[in-house]
């Protein structure tokens, strides 16, 4: 939690090149990121984090920690802080419902719907801004945004100045990393961009360590009607599992337990590449064609009995999308299109025996979609709207010699939004937006958690349409006031679910319970964020979050227990942040921040026994510039709360993940820059 108070420190950034270059260069290049994104006048509730925040917050974290002080987010480590399996929630929802992309491109996989931010190490260190969108939002590829989306953009190697620049970071709990970065700026109208790094921690846990490489490439060409960019990533990480949580009594004697063996580990790694062609036909009219690669795999272990399972998933993913964008007097068109395939093999073996496989099933998914979204400007009103239509495909082979044969299933989604953005006055806008969107089981719903599907299995998971699809209906309304020292905005949401896959089953292998669909539920809050100068060198800054979050009646399995009006899983009822940052001088800044987190469910029966504590935790940061380059001091944790980031039960017992004590992390950085 090392950034509830960093986004506010004010670290400087230089201009990049001359501004007539910089705004042809930049259009052509970040048009899909424009195309896809939720706009910055559209109708919702939104936060954008732009590079300088990234700087000051980011010291090799993954990315849901960097994120955690951001409006209506809470994040979990298994690890207890810095990297690891992190997880990221929005308005309580969980990511395997959030969209996530990088310029567009989606990055959830297809059968998990979700990214494993641990397979993409200090991949925060690449990216210009992200905007965090909250509720349906706009159309854009992938995943449905359903709770909300996460949006990187990376960085704009057209309008970045050739620089190379040396990190290192290192600190608690036997955290370090280096980290070497150049771009060569943009010349004869070719620019490049590069990133290494190498990351290790010992884990806040015991035996949760964490072994990362990775890398970044972005490459381009940019003509005065045509641009061509190239962007990869790549990342290993060779981590110590740790996710199963620590009971009560074993936190009460030792806070940093693990009650995994030393033995259970896990070794994977992603890769990812994207050409993205982009013309402008005219002064009014872009048009961007986009394909890509995605694959990842790796094996993890797991005891079961006196045995350790080796679990092993590999997958390849193809996709190509296009979008194009009409700018006129008072109107703006933007249209996309995307199509992708996806297979990823699952087959077990079980140690010392790494030959024989105990099973070998494969999962395909297709998917195919399209949007348009329109804006009219008339006066001082903005009206949006927003249609996209989406198919989605599942296809299971399961092991060779099975008698189950090829089942399938497929879903077609519509999903439309509308809005209305009023300037009220020049400091005051207000919107409100209503939209609809649905979503597919993943592929763990679709089995009840199983990795493979075999006779014995077949009648309580066959035929795939068991779980049925989620839907929501999102209703926001908000404001928004600007002043010359200070900025407020509010917005108020209610979402009503149809069908919601929530997790009131049974625990699954790996401690996360099962998800089964709820007929009805709803979400209906407020969001807060605002900022005050009260002198130049003082910002004051916070937000929160209230939530009432209720399932309307579901039956229990285990107990066949009815149960009506109660809380879902970790949806707290308040979230709040508040940050202080002085610039005691030119070179030198200080910040003070905290964060509160009231308590939230670990079961769904409403128990008033079995939730996860409140929490409040305070951090601390302190960055010294001299010359260009930097030194800042990060403290986590400062005054060692007894605090959780997650967990669950079994109904008696609370199991909990503990936020790592003070963490003190400090990071050097060298850059040198030709403007």
């Amino acid at each position: 939690m090392l950034v509830a108070l960093l986004f506010s420190l004010a670290v400087p950034i230089r201009p990049a090149i001359q501004d007539t270059v910089r705004v042809r260069s930049d259009t052509l290049e970040t048009i899909v990121v424009r195309a896809t994104r939720t706009g910055a006048a559209a109708p919702t509730s939104q936060t954008q984090v732009d590079r300088a925040a990234i700087v000051r917050a980011h010291a090799g974290q993954d990315v849901p920690l960097a994120l955690t002080g951001l409006t209506g987010i809470t994040a979990a480590s298994d690890a207890g802080g810095f990297s690891g399996y992190s997880s990221i929630r929005l308005r309580g929802i969980d990511q395997t419902r959030l969209t996530i992309s990088l310029d567009g491109v989606p990055l959830n996989d297809p059968e998990d719907q979700v990214l494993y931010f641990s397979n993409v190490p200090d991949i925060a260190n690449s990216i210009h801004s992200i905007r965090i969108q909250r509720g349906v939002g706009t159309s854009g590829f992938g995943t449905a945004s359903f709770g909300g989306s996460l949006n990187f953009e990376s960085i704009p190697i057209a309008a970045t100045p050739r620089f190379g620049e040396l990190q290192a970071t290192g600190g608690s709990w036997g955290t370090g990393r280096l980290s070497v970065a150049g771009a060569t700026g943009l010349s004869r109208g070719f620019a490049a961009y590069g990133r290494v790094s190498a990351q290790t921690t010992d884990g806040y846990r015991d035996h949760s360590g964490n072994d990362a490489r990775s890398a970044f490439l972005s490459a381009g060409w940019f003509g005065a009607r045509d641009a061509l960019k190239l962007t990869g990533f790549a990342g290993r990480s060779k981590t110590q599992l740790a996710y199963y949580a620590a009971s009560e009594a074993e936190l009460a004697v030792d806070r940093r337990v693990n009650p995994m063996a030393p033995e259970e580990k896990d070794d994977f790694h992603q890769e990812m590449v994207s050409l993205r062609y982009s013309r402008s036909l005219s002064s009014a009219t872009l048009l961007t064609a986009t394909g890509y690669r995605n694959s990842a795999g790796g094996n993890y272990d797991v005891a079961v009995g006196s045995d350790l399972w080796n679990f092993n998933l590999s997958h390849a993913w193809y996709g190509l999308l296009t979008t194009v964008a009409v700018v006129g007097d008072g109107f703006a068109f933007t249209a996309g299109a995307h199509a992708s395939r996806y297979h990823r093999d699952h087959y077990l073996f079980i140690r010392p025996d790494l030959t024989d496989r105990v099973y070998d099933n494969t999962g395909f998914k297709q998917e195919q979609s399209g949007f348009a979204k329109a804006r009219w400007t008339r006066g001082s009103v903005d009206l949006h709207a927003d249609l996209e239509v989406r198919r989605a495909a599942f296809q299971y082979r399961p092991t060779p010699g099975s008698s189950l044969g090829r089942p399938a299933i497929d879903w077609v989604f519509v999903n439309p939004k509308v809005g209305v953005t009023w300037r009220a006055a020049s400091t005051v806008v207000a919107h409100v937006s209503l939209g609809r969107t649905g979503r597919e089981p993943t592929r763990t719903d679709l089995f009840a958690g199983a990795d493979d599907l075999d006779p014995s299995l077949a009648p309580e998971i066959l035929p795939l349409d068991q779980v049925k699809p989620e839907s929501v209906v999102d209703l926001e309304t908000g404001l928004q006031w600007t002043g010359r020292t200070a900025r407020l905005g509010f917005n108020a949401f209610a979402m009503r679910f149809r069908n919601e896959i929530a997790p009131i089953g049974t625990l699954s292998i790996i401690g996360s319970p099962l998800r089964r669909n709820v007929a009805r539920s709803r979400r209906t809050g407020v969001e807060l964020e605002g900022s005050w100068q009260p002198a130049p060198a003082l910002t004051v800054s916070g937000n929160a979050m209230l939530l009432r979050a209720r399932i309307a009646e579901f039956t229990d399995e285990a107990t066949g227990s009815v149960y009506r009006d109660v809380p879902p899983l970790l949806s707290p009822g308040l979230i709040a942040n508040l940050q202080a940052a002085w610039n005691v001088t030119r070179r030198v800044e200080v910040s003070l921040g905290a964060r509160h987190t009231a308590a939230s469910q670990l079961a769904n029966d409403g128990s008033a026994t079995q939730v996860l504590p409140a929490a409040t935790v305070f951090d601390a940061a302190a960055a010294f510039r001299l010359q260009g380059h930097d030194l800042k001091v990060q403290v986590a944790n400062l005054f060692d709360a007894n605090a959780y980031s997650s967990g669950y039960t079994d109904g008696t017992t609370r199991y909990l993940f503990p936020i790592a004590g003070p963490t003190v992390l400090v990071t050097a950085t060298l850059r040198w820059e030709r403007r």
